[in-house]
């Protein structure tokens, strides 16, 4: 380095001290991620198994509207109920072990001005979380896994016009699309689940699409957060985007996620887990972690046999440490009579 006079900015050495050991990192709180709010846990014990799903029909058969069917007169023959059985079926789940690591040298550790070791924990436990979300959207976005009438294009549905982006206040397609998806529900589970169980599950671009059309911009207008609205003081997780927290009663989730699909060291390319088309109403009645031996109605379920476990291990012989987050866990449909695909949105 050649020689300079001293001046205020070579008279020392500069350091990581000079700003507090600030650290600039994007860090996302895990328990941030919206999967958390439209899937169900169900810890289990075993890699793999089964789970019963009974089919709905006998609770809510009624062949005769005065009941002569069920009528037992005295003296007689009461009715037998050789009919009355209800149909079921094993479903078979089975988890997989995601590993999530990385490697650190001791001179790297040890000579960093930050605990960089669990930086990167938070790191991977961050990519970790990212992997769930992908797991659950591709089981709540396949619609294979929706039986035909649980599944509809926004504009097929009867009496739409249009998408979402273009609905207007004169046809109330997105009203109509989620109380015929709620009715669709409500007539697959006999009314066992609550139309308070619903949720509606979409992309922050749909969001954002949803927040400039005409039917929602009027909605927001009659409501009692049209003042908030116009101050940009809207309340709620969703203000961000211009939406309610709830709209027609249904709770609005914005998959905010978003994954780098490219390799380490190419042109960074981004984009949303969730595509900008599809939305979902889904049911997760209760709270995040289910039980495995009770009933649930929970339309996606991930089935958890280990829950991002954080592991490091020192290799002296290495002089270095290997680090990890480890999941074992699968998404499945639990309940797809619960739940409802709209595709092609915008």
């Amino acid at each position: 380095m050649a020689a300079v006079y001293p001046s205020a900015f070579n008279t020392f050495v500069r350091d990581h001290d000079a700003t507090n050991k600030m650290t600039l990192d994007f860090a996302r709180n895990v328990n941030k991620f919206a999967v958390n709010k439209y899937t169900q846990v169900v810890p289990v014990d075993k890699v793999a198994g089964y789970f019963l799903e009974m089919t709905v029909e006998e609770a809510g058969r009624i062949l005769a509207t005065d009941l002569s069917d069920k009528v037992w007169a005295d003296g007689q023959v009461a009715p037998e109920g050789n009919e009355g059985r209800e149909s079921f079926e094993y479903k078979a789940y089975e988890t997989l072990r995601y590993a999530y690591p990385f490697v650190l040298g001791d001179l790297t550790i040890d000579q960093a001005s930050w605990d960089i070791l669990a930086q990167h924990s938070s790191i991977k436990a961050r990519q970790a979380m990212t992997a769930r979300t992908q797991l659950a959207v591709d089981v709540l976005t396949t619609s294979g896994n929706y039986a035909s009438d649980h599944t509809s294009a926004v504009a097929s549905i009867s009496g739409n016009t249009s998408t979402w982006a273009a609905a207007l206040t004169t046809n109330n397609d997105i009203k109509r699309s989620l109380f015929h998806a709620a009715e669709k529900i409500l007539d697959d589970t006999l009314a066992a689940i609550e139309l308070d169980d619903l949720l509606l599950v979409i992309s922050s671009d749909l969001a954002a699409k949803l927040a400039l059309s005409q039917e929602v911009t009027d909605y927001i207008k009659g409501s009692p957060e049209a003042l908030a609205q116009v101050r940009g003081e809207l309340p709620g997780e969703n203000a961000i985007y211009g939406l309610p927290d709830k709209m027609y009663g249904f709770p609005i989730v914005v998959e905010k996620t978003r994954k780098v699909t490219s390799r380490k060291g190419a042109t960074k390319a981004t984009s949303s887990v969730m595509a900008n088309t599809v939305a979902a109403l889904v049911s997760r009645p209760g709270g995040l972690v289910g039980v495995a031996n009770s009933p649930s109605f929970s339309t996606v379920a991930c089935f958890e046999l280990e829950s991002m476990t954080v592991e490091t291990l020192r290799e002296p012989q290495h002089r270095r440490t290997a680090g990890r987050v480890v999941d074992n866990l699968v998404y499945k449909m639990l309940a797809p009579a619960s739940g409802f695909l709209f595709t092609s949105c915008q």
